[in-house]
């Protein structure tokens, strides 16, 4: 009997508890569904489908269009060196910076014309004697031609050959001796500098190195994509020269273009002039941002850099406000900014609204809550 008691009261007990579980599933399936869930807020940016133009942006080297390792033509011990030519020092055209000893020189100059003088003299020897032989042949044997031999004739050619030859050591003598000085081949700036006087030096040893800072080149390597988008009209291209904080410091002119690939990059060359805005700006051996003028693309968008997804893809908006994507061909980029070609199935289309941030999660064809770039803020 009291068996029967407790097994009752265990089955009532457990009715209860269902009855409580079965009550708050209700209740929850209750809230689930009559709350909606909102729809995720994305950032859009208005994106009009049309003619762009840009700049293409690379980076070069400024190098001075002149530089010279100077070095001596003749060996040598250094007798005196200028003050003033130590490297970081400017100079004129004409700045003597080294002399040389030059004794043996000057002596080989003497030897030279003293060689000279002799040959002077066997060629006016050698034509004296062509002069009596030739009088006394036409005495002898008159409107008859001598034989060159019988008139010395040749002793004269040799004389003539061998006076244009010392003649010629004479000179060369007079440059090994002018070579004793070393000067500045034009207006620049020591940057090296390899000699002390007393010490000697031998020919083709590097002693100077100077460059000319007034007159700025540079070289930029563009793909051939690149290159199929920039004008060809190099006369018209007005490119700015930035400094690695993004501030223009000068300009640049295309000297000459697209002769030839780089070997190992394969990319077409220019060769620029450099123009600082301000004397000093730009020093050589910095290196710059060049932006290269890109001419007018139709049936293109300037989106935000952010926009376009690792794998290739712009995400916008539509009319109904449900995702979609396409896929984006890069032509290039501008200042934060890349310009994208438009899809065929858009062309109808006169903007767009892309998502500016897209995210991994997105789905096409899920609606959306689109917010402006500056209400996302």
């Amino acid at each position: 009997m009291r068996k029967g008691i407790w097994i009752a009261l265990a089955f009532m007990a457990l009715l209860a508890v269902a009855g409580v579980v079965s009550g708050l599933e209700d209740t929850a399936d209750v809230n689930l569904t009559s709350a909606p869930q909102p729809l995720p807020p994305v950032t859009v940016v208005d994106a009009v489908i049309g003619t762009h133009a840009g700049a293409i942006t690379v980076f070069a080297e400024v190098a001075p269009r002149w530089q010279v390792d100077l070095r001596p033509r003749i060996s040598g011990v250094v007798s005196n060196q200028a003050p003033l030519a130590l490297a970081g020092a400017r100079v004129s055209k004409g700045d003597v910076l080294l002399q040389l000893e030059d004794a043996p020189y000057v002596a080989n100059l003497a030897d030279a014309r003293s060689v000279y003088e002799s040959s002077k003299l066997d060629l006016r020897q050698a034509q004296n004697k062509h002069h009596i032989a030739m009088k006394d042949w036409t005495a002898a044997k008159p409107g008859e031609t001598p034989p060159e031999m019988a008139v010395h004739l040749p002793q004269v050619r040799v004389a003539e050959r061998a006076l244009k030859a010392t003649e010629a050591r004479v000179a060369a003598s007079e440059y090994d001796l002018r070579s004793t000085t070393l000067r500045a081949p034009f207006d620049g700036i020591v940057t090296r500098r390899n000699a002390s006087p007393g010490a000697t030096v031998n020919d083709g040893d590097i002693l100077f190195q100077i460059l000319d800072d007034s007159l700025l080149d540079t070289q930029a390597s563009v793909s051939a994509h690149e290159w199929a988008l920039l004008s060809k009209d190099w006369s018209d291209l007005a490119i700015g020269v930035f400094d690695e904080r993004g501030v223009k410091i000068g300009t640049a002119g295309i000297r000459e273009s697209g002769g030839f690939l780089d070997p190992q990059s394969r990319k077409h060359q220019l060769f620029l002039e450099v123009k600082p805005l301000e004397e000093g700006r730009i020093l050589p051996g910095a290196f710059v941002e060049l932006h290269l003028p890109v001419r007018p693309i139709g049936n293109t968008l300037r989106i935000p850099e952010s926009a376009l997804t690792q794998n290739g893809f712009v995400w916008h908006v539509d009319r109904g406000n449900r995702l979609q994507r396409f896929a984006a061909q890069s032509l290039f980029r501008d200042t934060g900014e890349v310009v994208v070609a438009a899809p065929e199935e858009l062309a109808q289309e006169t903007g767009l609204r892309i998502v500016a941030f897209p995210m991994s999660a997105f789905l096409p064809g899920r609606k959306v809550a689109p917010m402006d770039l500056e209400q996302s803020k």
